[in-house]
């Protein structure tokens, strides 16, 4: 199966991190996908995972040129509900990088492109597939903390110093579909469908980054009543020992899983406890495995709605009130 990577702007490891675990992939070239893209890095990290692409200057003309089968799609978040659409018509799978689009019309021509090229597509949500998150859901799979009831996860990065991409919200899509995604991510996974979401996000304290956004909370309601809150921000101190401090916390109605620093401990009829770590998985590997199942439609369906709520909570955050999730 082949490879070719769109963009240097996004996590396109995740693919180099693939390529060493199935030999039958083979990453064959790569390309900017946004002006002034550097493909450096990708090249870089190829060849240290011994891959030896060809290089191109224009995406369109390399899947001209190439026989390819899967695009990994991250160029600026704004170009990428593009660049998949075109993919996807050209009847490739598509791994994107998150959000997959940055305003709800560019979402729906995604959609649509989706269901009309019966190719599979599904976004870079690499934290559904780490350790801690298959144990805590192992755990509820298990029954452990009963029905799940209330959830709540946070994301919180180091700010450093941003390039132009993050200057313009129109460009980077702001906080709340970039970080906050993530953890919204854990918790439709783990909570059910949205119902309603309400979001905040401020500019504030941003170190001279333009209109990149540093604060952000949301709220929502899904199914059956299941209350959700996520908080993300930029404000990880610079002496901190990791860039990211990722946390979750899922209450039940027989007890509580917590996760933070990649460990997860359980809370029921018996004392605190920490839990063993089940395997991770690669996220592209997630979605290469699903084609031709009915696990490939849900992985997309999970991708579009998780998009779709953290564009709702923006566009929420902005109106200053409670976005309705219609679908």
């Amino acid at each position: 199966m082949n490879i070719a990577i769109i963009g240097s702007s996004g996590h396109y490891a995740f693919a180099l991190r693939a390529l060493p675990l199935r030999p039958d992939l083979q990453l064959v070239s790569v390309a900017p996908g946004s002006p002034r893209e550097d493909m450096a890095p990708v090249l870089a990290g190829a060849e240290k995972a011994g891959a030896h692409p060809a290089l191109y200057q224009d995406w369109r003309a390399m899947l001209d040129a190439e026989r390819v089968d899967v695009a990994v799609v991250n160029p600026w978040f704004c170009d990428a509900a593009d660049v998949s659409i075109a993919c996807l018509e050209r009847g490739l799978h598509v791994f994107s990088e998150k959000p997959l689009a940055t305003t709800p019309e560019k979402l729906e021509a995604l959609e649509a492109a989706w269901r009309a090229s019966g190719r599979a597509l599904h976004g870079m949500f690499n934290l559904r597939c780490c350790a801690w998150f298959n144990t805590v859901k192992k755990a509820i799979d298990d029954g452990l903390i009963g029905e799940v009831r209330q959830l709540h996860g946070q994301k919180s990065y180091k700010l450093g110093h941003r390039s132009e991409l993050y200057f313009r919200r129109d460009t980077y899509g702001g906080i709340i579909p970039w970080v906050a995604i993530h953890a919204l991510d854990w918790l439709l996974q783990l909570g059910g469908e949205c119902e309603w979401i309400a979001g905040v996000q401020d500019s504030h304290c941003n170190r001279g980054h333009g209109e990149l956004e540093v604060t952000s909370a949301l709220v929502m309601r899904m199914a059956n009543g299941v209350i959700g809150t996520v908080d993300a921000d930029f404000l990880r101190p610079d002496g901190a020992p990791r860039h990211d401090d990722d946390r979750l916390r899922v209450t039940g109605t027989r007890g509580m899983l917590e996760a933070l620093d990649g460990r997860v401990f359980l809370e029921n009829e018996a004392p605190r406890r920490e839990l063993p770590l089940e395997p991770e998985e690669n996220c592209l590997l997630v979605m290469l495995d699903a084609i031709g199942t009915p696990r490939a439609e849900k992985l997309a369906l999970d991708a579009l709605a998780v998009t779709r709520a953290a564009l709702l909570a923006r566009e929420a955050g902005d109106r200053r009130t409670v976005m309705f999730n219609r679908r």
